[in-house]
Parts: structure tokens; C-alpha cells; sequence
């Protein structure tokens, strides 16, 4: 395959990776305005629940591009380390955001 099919499948993973991180963003927030007030142990379940739904969601973006490897005709090599890269750093962003946010 030639060098721009993998650039491309990197950038079809990256955006596939980035739309992941923003979904994990969304359900962060959503556990954070509905958990805001409560303390132990309540609270600690409900960070346990969030990592917990994080890390499924992390788990079938990247289950969804091992799956569709055969049918999508890009590099899986490059699709699934963008979309990697998507998930890890886009998700920093996301989280810095929500800190930065919450921190005011």
C-alpha cells in the first residue's frame, strides 16, 4: 500500500478516536453534574461507574476498527494506532477542558 493510504487510515482513525474521546467527555459531564453533591461511598461508586463506562466505550471504538479491518479498505496498522492517538490524547484535551471548567 502506498504511503498515503496509511496517512489516510491514521486520519480516519484519529477522527473515529476523537469522536470516542468526545463521547467519553459528554458522559463525564453528565456523571459530574449528577454526582456533584454526593460524598463517600456514594461518590466513590460513581467515579468506579464512570471509569468503568469510560473504559467500555475506550474498548468498542477499538474493538469497532478491529471488526471492520477486513471491510474498510485502509492499513489496520495505521487505523488503529490513529485511532488510538485519538482516544489518549483528545481525551486529555476533553478532561483539561471539564478541569479548567470546574476549577472556576
Amino acid at each position: 500500500m502506498s504511503t498515503a493510504m496509511y496517512v489516510l487510515g491514521g486520519a480516519v482513525g484519529l477522527a473515529f478516536g476523537s469522536l470516542a474521546a468526545y463521547l467519553n467527555s459528554l458522559i463525564t459531564k453528565h456523571y459530574l453534574r449528577k454526582n456533584m453533591e454526593k460524598r463517600k461511598p456514594e461518590g466513590t461508586a460513581a467515579v468506579m461507574g464512570l471509569s468503568l463506562v469510560r473504559q467500555l466505550v475506550n474498548i468498542a471504538a477499538l474493538a469497532i476498527v478491529f471488526f471492520v479491518r477486513d471491510y474498510v479498505p485502509l492499513p489496520f496498522s495505521a487505523t488503529i494506532v490513529g485511532t488510538a492517538v485519538g482516544l489518549t490524547a483528545v481525551s486529555f484535551f476533553f478532561i483539561w477542558r471539564i478541569s479548567k471548567k470546574s476549577a472556576q
